[in-house]
């Protein structure tokens, strides 16, 4: 590569006006370090093998994580899609997947790889938003596109920025073609008092913790601040209304908007230690 993957990740930040963080996400369908023959759970890392490197940015109102090691850039795109999981070009190691007996027309060369061959993803694989996808990237012998009910992944050996962004750019009009899972809720159930609170629960009510601490590291200081004025006086209110549940199990409406009480206190403790340093 014409390149080193971490210069690339860290011109995209540049770009964007984000920094580089650290990682340690070992990635089985790529990173080849050993495993300690007698502590199976350790891994022997080798020298740039392990993504030490992470990128949180948004495009096109897509939340996209790229990760860097020495050979390659991961580009994550997040969603919830309603297609069945897949890879094409290099197969699923973590998930075992099966080599299908399905391609992509116009792309016999690639294989591809599922669970199952079902006729959903034979639909998939026969839509023309795939074959555009991979007609723009044209993908190397060691790259892959991978899709998964959380999203859409490629794993990358790009020699520049542009061509790392270009990956990224048609991932995400992939990511707008594909059949979405509704995940909107039914706050119907919830007390009126706390209507005031229910369009802030898209945004802000991540029940997944580490995606929650990630959203909060790229909103600004302002955001948090009027995120946190609107919520905080109503965080009483909303413990008192999960204790009356006692010991049966909360609605999901309500389990949400006790994340959202949470998601509120992480903010106060991050504006507080950002005004401490």
């Amino acid at each position: 590569m014409a390149m080193d993957p971490v210069a690339i990740l860290k011109d995209i930040g540049k770009q964007y006006g984000r920094r580089v963080s650290g990682a340690n996400l070992f990635d089985a369908n790529v990173c080849t370090s050993p495993r300690d023959t007698e502590r199976s759970w350790e891994i022997l890392a080798l020298p740039g093998d392990i993504f030490r490197h992470k990128l949180n940015i948004n495009f096109e109102d897509h939340k996209v994580t790229l990760h860097a090691n020495g050979d390659f850039i991961a580009v994550k795109v997040t969603g919830n899609l309603d297609v069945d999981m897949c890879s094409i070009n290099r197969r699923d190691i973590v998930f075992q997947l099966d080599l299908c007996p399905f391609h992509v027309p116009g792309f016999q060369s690639f294989p591809v790889y599922s669970r199952q061959p079902e006729a959903d993803l034979r639909q998939f694989l026969n839509s023309a938003a795939l074959g555009t996808v991979l007609n723009t990237l044209q993908l190397t012998e060691h790259e892959s596109l991978h899709v998964y009910r959380n999203g859409i992944l490629l794993c990358l050996q790009r020699d520049s920025k542009y061509g790392v962004m270009s990956a990224v750019e048609v991932a995400c009009k992939l990511m707008g073609q594909v059949p979405a899972v509704d995940d909107s809720q039914d706050l119907a159930g919830l007390p009126a008092n706390f209507e005031n609170l229910f369009e802030l629960i898209a945004k802000w009510a991540l029940s997944d913790d580490e995606k929650r601490r990630e959203m909060l590291e790229e909103e600004s200081p302002e955001s948090l601040r009027r995120f946190v004025e609107i919520v905080s006086p109503y965080v009483a209110a909303i413990d008192k209304y999960l204790d009356s549940f006692g010991d049966e199990s909360p609605p999901e409406a309500a389990v949400t908007l006790g994340t959202l009480a949470e998601c509120c206190l992480e903010a106060q403790i991050r504006l507080r230690d950002a005004k401490e340093e």
